[in-house]
């Protein structure tokens, strides 16, 4: 068929009655969650209204204590700092449901999730600008000469966090909340331990304190995010052709199919470096498949830092060219494997086995960055892919687009995923540390008439 590109036509299209306004959400329980206190709070979405999801932010005064001069003058204090990726860092559950029915598997920790993928998906364009404005993508230091530090030996900023993961994935982004029962979102916080330290008189980063504070063995330190409120875009159409055409749908096609992403997550323990973890997945859609590790183990054990579920000064990343360091709860480390594979229902991905540094060219060509000459990551080096922000990635969808469902077909079976790491033979990389198995699939919410709805997983 013939046609013109579009830069060289003259076409406007206009839509008669159409309006949107930023609309501020208040929760329903409460409008604080801390390390140390309440835990979760809920939101509902307006009811009837036509809401952006990708617009869903949820706003707070995010506060950390640290631990004081353990007498007068000590100058021993222990500075609790914002983790990277400030709210999301701090978040163990977000879940959706509809009318009773869950919309997700609610996985668990969140932060380990977010953070994974935010090192694969995310430019440092966006990163050091919009997330470092607004959500803390780094790691600041403290110098103490503020009136919070000064009181608190901590930081506290205005937090924003605008890009959920799961059903605010969904396409079309605009969701018509008069086809479906009352939506809630339901957030939890995580405990303490994702906080990185500064002690005093060091620069960021140093992991011994120049004084030991006896007051603080690695788990003193809190955040709290007070203030709670949601904002979201809402539009509404008044000419009545939205309303006739999703009526028109409807009755065409007996139901209307809504696509999003949701997440699995499975973990264990191991001494070293290799050996296998398993998790049984059943979906409509397998699109990828994850696995990485954290350090579980202490530096006497030849561990290189202190283990994720201790505060600690924040590890470096080596030869970053966006976050110059990373909580340990969030350092995703490859050293001691030397080779990788899944399997999924006994048959192998990839066809052979791949080493820790070839995994970063699965990355690539499963975001379809071969070619790209803007798109990228956040890492910055082999050492940092390595050391900081390591994982096994498998593509199984033909692509990102998420109203193709083209993920492997795991329905009518419960399907059994295993990875396999083999270890590089180096007695000094054999120390504990804690392995994930992830998958992100596809899902639909099947919306009926009188409101009625269905997930398919």
């Amino acid at each position: 068929m013939e046609g013109l590109p579009s830069n060289l036509l003259y076409l406007v299209n206009q839509v008669a009655n159409y309006s949107k306004n930023n609309v501020k959400i208040q929760t329903l329980n409460q409008t604080s969650l801390a390390s140390n206190g309440s835990s979760q709070l809920r939101l509902a979405l307006p009811v009837n209204a036509i809401i952006n999801m990708k617009s869903l932010s949820m706003h707070c005064d995010f506060s950390t204590t640290g631990v004081g001069d353990s007498t007068g003058s000590a100058n021993d204090r222990v500075y609790a700092l914002i983790p990277r990726n400030g709210i999301a860092s701090c978040l163990d559950r977000v879940t959706w449901s509809m009318g009773g029915i869950s919309c997700d598997n609610g996985v668990t920790p969140y932060h380990l999730v977010y953070n994974m993928l935010r090192n694969l998906k995310c430019g440092s364009d966006k990163y050091m600008s919009d997330d470092k404005v607004l959500n803390q993508s780094v790691i600041e230091s403290i110098n103490g000469g503020g009136a919070y530090e000064t009181a608190n030996s901590g930081q506290s900023k205005h937090l924003v966090l605008n890009n959920f993961l799961g059903l605010t994935e969904m396409h079309p982004c605009y969701f018509d909340l008069s086809l479906v029962p009352e939506c809630f979102l339901t957030v939890q916080c995580t405990d303490n331990s994702v906080l990185p330290v500064q002690f005093q008189g060091t620069t960021l980063g140093t992991a011994t304190p120049l004084v030991a504070n006896p007051n603080f063995s690695g788990t003193q330190c809190n955040f709290a995010m007070n203030n709670i409120f949601f904002t979201a875009d809402v539009v509404s159409i008044g000419n009545g052709l939205y309303d006739a055409l999703t009526q028109r749908l409807l009755a065409e096609r007996g139901s209307l199919d809504v696509p999003y992403h949701q997440y699995q997550l499975f973990s264990q323990s191991q001494s070293d470096a290799g050996g296998s973890i398993r998790g049984s997945v059943s979906t409509m859609s397998l699109n990828k498949v994850f696995a990485f590790q954290r350090n579980a183990d202490t530096v006497a054990n030849g561990a290189p830092y202190a283990p994720y579920f201790t505060q600690q000064a924040p590890v470096l990343a080596d030869g970053s060219t966006t976050y110059a360091y990373t909580q340990a709860s969030d350092n995703f480390i490859s050293k001691g494997i030397k080779d990788w594979q899944f399997t999924i229902n006994n048959s192998p991905y990839p066809l052979y086995k791949p080493t820790p540094i070839e995994a970063y060219n699965f990355v690539v060509i499963g975001e379809d960055r071969t070619y790209s000459k803007h798109s990228g990551s956040l890492i910055g080096s082999q050492a940092m892919w390595l050391d900081n922000a390591w994982c096994a990635p498998i593509q199984l969808n033909h692509d990102d687009e998420i109203t193709r469902v083209t993920g492997m077909n795991l329905m009518s079976i419960n399907s059994q995923i295993a990875f396999q790491s083999t270890t590089d033979g180096v007695s000094a990389n054999n120390w504990a540390r804690q392995v994930f198995l992830m998958t992100e699939q596809t899902s639909l919410i099947r919306i009926g008439e009188g409101r009625a709805v269905a997930v398919v997983a």
